[in-house]
This record gives structure tokens, C-alpha cells and sequence, in this order.
């Protein structure tokens, strides 16, 4: 048992122990590109439209490895700090990678795993210490627990909870994970495992990945042989098209299968990331009009900041990502039609470490 109580209580914290949930469950999650603003269009071959038919094939797919990073949060509890009554969040986080055989097969390569508990940080800094020592010496099952301090700023106005406290720490766990992200493709990378035609394809957006750690800039030439594939993902999007007030889901509905648009520059916080859609499925089996079409995203590096991508080496990647889908997992996900098969496998292989939810939260006391 984790003795959360007493470890708070040793410093002077009250800690009510309410009725614990999984907060993912229960709050809205928006999606990850909400605030994106495209500026142009960011490929060499600049074809006419907003539709591109991908022609010709390849033999083989590009991607080798396959990166996926999980978490589920959990209020378990409040406390009373700095005049507060602010919330604890606790929560399991997972990062691991899944590498294609020669043979076809699927390979566990690697899993990261961390349990966090997240507090108010207007603790004295020496409680805090205390606290983050005596909680970083538990383990359970092997996994050990962690201290992630969040913070939060009460908005103008009366209702400070105008927007919850427990997303500030949520978006706490959320850093750890993508710093753990950042960390598993690191060593990846020392490993020179990553090349042009053995790439990784990281599950999710790419613009939420840490630009620091701990105050040290993250080397961009990380993601060079790197793509991110986001299954959801705002259709709301403007001023990309011809008309600029016309909103991206308005064409992405036309795609047909093996169609894409073209690639679309987001600058973020010093980088440069290219953006596209691609319809991996045929429209007459899907359920709704943007099923079956991802988003694909590329960290661009010296000179694509100023000249765009390659436009065959985007037709090379969305190909590949063609001779990914299959086996689907049709029925076993609702997201099927927008997975490809080997992050659904290594999805599968990280959800699979977690606790349950009863479990972890028996656990919480």
C-alpha cells in the first residue's frame, strides 16, 4: 500500500481521501492539434489541388519500429496547501517500442514503465524533498512510484475552477510521458538501429514532443528518420486551403483510398513540423466521413526548415503507411478504421503492463 496519508500527514498536509476515479473517463480531451496554424504548403513538388493520388508501388514498407506512449490518471484524493483545497492525481505511465521482424513477426523491443503521484507544489521545498524521497522508494510490483509537483494559477474572477485544477496536473503526467518518449527514441537512436528505409513511427501527434528535458534542448536530428500518426485530429483547421476560410474536414471527406494532401508547415516553438492527411481505407466501409483517414507529421531538419520535404519521400512514407493497415484489428478497437496493425500490437503490449483500474487505486490509501 502506498501510505500516501501518513507520508503527507509526517509534514503537517491533510489528505481526504474522497472517492477515487479514473479521470480519463471523465474529463474531455480536446484534440492534440487544436491550436494548429498551417502557413503554407511545404513539399518541393507543389502539385496543383488539394488532393493527391498516390501512383505506383513500393515492395517493402519503410518502417521497422513502432513507439507508443500511454497514461491513465486518477483523482484519488485532496489536500489543503497554501490555503488551497486542491486535488491529488495519481498515475501509470508507459512508453514502449515494438520492432518488425525480417520474417514479418512482431518483437517487444522495449517498455518504460513509472507510477506518479501528483501534488500542489506550494509545498516548503524541504517537505517536498522528504515527500519526493519517501514516495520515490516505493514500488509496486516493481514499478516504482515518482513525484511530479504540479502547478497552478488561479484564473481573473471569482471561480478558480473555471478551468479544473486537475488538468495542471494531468498536463504534469502527460510532460513525464512525452520526456519518456523522448528518452526511448533517444536511445534508439545511440543504437543506430533507426535509418531511411528501417524508420520509427511514434503514435500520436509529433508537436507535443519536448523541445527541453530538464533545461537541455532536444537535438531535432532525433526525428530524422521519425513519423508521427495521429488517428484523431481537428477537422476544424483554416486558412490552408485556396478559399482560407474553408475548413480542412471539408475536403478531407472527398479522399479517396490511397489519396493524400499535400503537406501543410506548422511552426511550433522553434521547429518546423509538415503535416498531412492520407486515406488508408476505402470510404464505402466506413461509418463516419473522416474514418480511415490519419494524419501524418515530419520534424523537418536543416535545410527541409526552408525548402519543404521531398515530395517522394512523403509518396514513399504515405505507401508505406498503405502496407501497414493490415491485419486490421476491425471489432477489437473502436478506432480501428485509423490504426495500422503494428501500433495497435504495441499498444497492446503496453496497455497489457498496466494495473487495472480497481487495482491500482486499492493501492491508493
Amino acid at each position: 500500500m502506498l501510505a500516501l496519508s501518513k507520508i503527507l500527514k509526517d509534514k503537517g498536509i491533510n489528505f481526504y481521501q474522497s472517492g477515487k476515479f479514473n479521470l480519463d473517463s471523465t474529463f474531455y480531451e480536446s484534440f492534440q492539434d487544436e491550436g494548429e496554424v498551417f502557413d503554407q504548403v511545404f513539399e518541393t513538388d507543389h502539385k496543383d489541388g488539394d488532393i493527391i493520388s498516390l501512383t505506383g508501388n513500393i515492395p517493402k514498407s519503410l518502417f521497422k519500429y513502432f513507439l507508443d506512449g500511454s497514461r491513465k490518471t486518477y483523482k484519488i484524493g485532496d489536500t489543503t496547501i497554501d490555503n488551497k483545497f486542491v486535488p491529488v492525481v495519481a498515475g501509470q505511465i508507459g512508453v514502449a517500442v515494438c520492432k518488425r521482424n525480417d520474417n514479418g513477426t512482431m518483437k517487444n523491443l522495449m517498455l518504460s514503465r513509472v507510477n506518479v503521484i501528483s501534488i500542489f507544489k506550494r509545498v516548503q521545498k524541504d517537505d517536498l524533498d522528504e515527500i519526493k524521497r519517501k514516495i520515490e522508494k516505493i514500488q509496486v510490483y516493481g514499478i516504482p512510484f515518482e513525484l511530479l509537483p504540479y502547478n497552478y494559477k488561479s484564473p481573473a474572477g471569482h471561480n478558480e475552477r473555471l478551468e479544473k485544477i486537475e488538468n495542471s496536473a494531468i498536463a504534469t503526467i502527460q510532460k513525464k510521458m512525452s520526456d519518456m518518449e523522448i528518452l526511448m527514441l533517444t536511445d534508439l537512436v545511440n543504437k543506430k538501429l533507426l535509418k531511411t528505409n528501417e524508420m520509427l513511427i511514434i503514435d500520436g501527434s509529433l508537436q507535443f514532443m519536448q523541445t527541453k528535458i530538464n533545461g537541455k534542448k532536444v537535438d531535432d536530428r532525433l526525428f530524422l528518420n521519425v513519423v508521427g500518426l495521429s488517428k484523431t485530429f481537428n477537422p476544424n483547421l483554416r486558412k490552408i486551403l485556396k478559399t482560407k476560410n474553408k475548413e480542412i474536414g471539408t475536403i478531407l471527406p472527398n479522399l479517396k483510398f490511397g489519396q493524400r494532401t499535400p503537406v501543410y508547415r506548422y511552426p511550433i516553438e522553434g521547429r518546423v513540423i509538415g503535416a498531412w492527411y492520407l486515406r488508408i481505407r476505402e470510404p464505402k466501409n466506413m461509418k463516419n466521413p473522416l474514418d480511415g483517414i490519419v494524419k501524418l507529421e515530419k520534424i523537418a531538419i536543416n535545410e527541409e526548415k526552408e525548402n519543404g520535404f521531398e515530395t517522394g519521400l512523403i509518396d514513399n512514407i504515405s505507401k508505406s503507411i498503405l502496407l501497414e493497415r493490415n491485419v486490421t484489428c476491425y471489432g477489437l478497437d473502436p478506432r480501428w478504421a485509423n490504426h495500422i496493425y503494428p501500433i495497435y500490437l504495441t499498444e497492446q503490449f503496453l496497455k497489457s503492463s498496466f494495473l487495472s483500474d480497481i487495482h491500482f487505486l486499492n493501492l491508493m490509501s
